[in-house]
């Protein structure tokens, strides 16, 4: 009898161990793995997230480190290593000393954040 009640005792706490091991690995799931009637009922953020705009304006600066740049107008961007660049040499890096250069900005709003996509720099006035 006491074999078997160890048994049972074992059994169950071995079962209340995978339902918690599997219930703590579900609430960590990134939203991507989230069950699918959780996506279905979501999908207008999601397409406004990826809502590709665009800004015109005048380079302020660049901060490499914090991966940002600032128009004259006081508009903040990020940038990721992803961002095409055209009309600068060295990619993003390379506008840091384009201040004052006109530039076409491709963004996509993901939350507050504004994220560019691809960024333009106008040629040289004469």
């Amino acid at each position: 009898m006491r074999t078997s009640t160890r048994r049972f005792v074992t059994m169950l706490g071995s079962l209340a161990f995978v339902a918690a091991l599997s219930l703590s690995a579900f609430a960590q799931a990134p939203a991507s793995q989230a069950p699918a009637a959780q996506a279905a009922a979501s999908p207008a953020p999601a397409a406004q997230a990826q809502k590709s705009e665009t800004a015109k304006g005048e380079l302020k600066s660049v901060d490499t480190d914090k991966m940002t740049l600032t128009l004259a107008s006081g508009e903040t961007f990020q940038f990721t290593s992803s961002t095409k660049v055209s009309g600068a040499q060295g990619g993003v890096a390379g506008l840091a000393s384009m201040s004052g250069r006109e530039v076409t900005i491709n963004y996509a709003t993901k939350g507050a954040d504004r994220v560019a996509t691809a960024i333009t720099v106008a040629a040289e006035k004469k």
